[in-house]
């Protein structure tokens, strides 16, 4: 009895110690939560602070490709002007012919319900307008082009995934065919996702890697009117996505 007595003294000496421990490393565990729910907070303010950042500059590099192409029209009217004078024919029939040709490449409204957006910059005497307009067949349509040319967007607003593999991407300048885009077979547009395709060398390291690399060496928006169209393999037009640019 005297030794099951120390014994179970020493068991219960153990126990205690080992309780203390217990209690040591939950009070850590609650220290430690603290802290990840600490840190998860102030990643996610850091987080909505670099969307905004990125908004901005998206917002400027469109500014700044609109800008760029007003200066491109610009050159273009000094070039028509200079070589007007070069060949002794008057400066009104030059600014009338280019006035005709603006006119003329301005076109009409895409068929089909979407979006519409404008936007305008100036540049000396010149004012470039450029209205964006989308639509679509189904839940997939053409979001966004990157103003650096880089990237098209492609997003699925519908519930459930669509596959798009083997489509197209058909684009027209200016009454003038652009380099198409075959989407990969097994292509697949998750539920309420967006996805980027970028051009060949153009995709970051940090991008996403389900966002496929393919085989167009720019997405670059240059021109008067520029028509974007995802067709599926029988060749129907699902969606669309027209910029068109008017300069006074």
């Amino acid at each position: 009895m005297n030794d099951l007595k120390g014994k179970l003294n020493d068991m219960e000496a153990k126990n205690a110690h080992l309780q203390m421990e217990i209690d040591l490393l939950m009070k850590e565990r609650e220290e430690r939560k603290r802290e990840l729910e600490d840190e998860n907070g102030q990643l996610k303010n850091d987080l909505a602070s670099l969307r905004a950042e990125l908004e901005a500059i998206t917002i400027e590099l469109r500014e700044i490709a609109d800008t760029k192409l007003g200066l491109e029209l610009e050159i273009a009217a000094y070039r028509k002007l200079l070589e007007g004078e070069d060949n002794r024919s008057g400066l009104k029939q030059i600014v009338d012919s280019m006035y005709t040709t603006m006119t003329s490449s301005s076109g009409g409204r895409p068929e089909g319900a979407g979006s519409l957006s404008v936007s305008q910059s100036v540049r000396g005497n010149m004012t470039a307008k450029t209205t964006y307009q989308r639509s679509a067949k189904g839940p997939v349509n053409i979001a966004e082009f990157a103003a650096d040319g880089s990237c098209l967007m492609l997003e699925n607003s519908s519930r459930k995934d669509e596959f798009i593999g083997g489509w197209s991407i058909k684009r027209n300048a200016d009454g003038q065919e652009l380099p198409g885009v075959t989407l990969p077979s097994d292509f697949t547009l998750k539920a309420g996702s967006k996805v980027k395709l970028w051009a060949r060398g153009r995709k970051p390291r940090d991008a996403n890697p389900s966002d496929p690399e393919v085989n167009v060496d720019s997405f670059e928006q240059t021109g008067s009117v520029i028509s974007t169209k995802l067709c599926n393999p029988t060749g129907e037009d699902r969606a669309t996505h027209t910029q068109k640019t008017s300069f006074n």
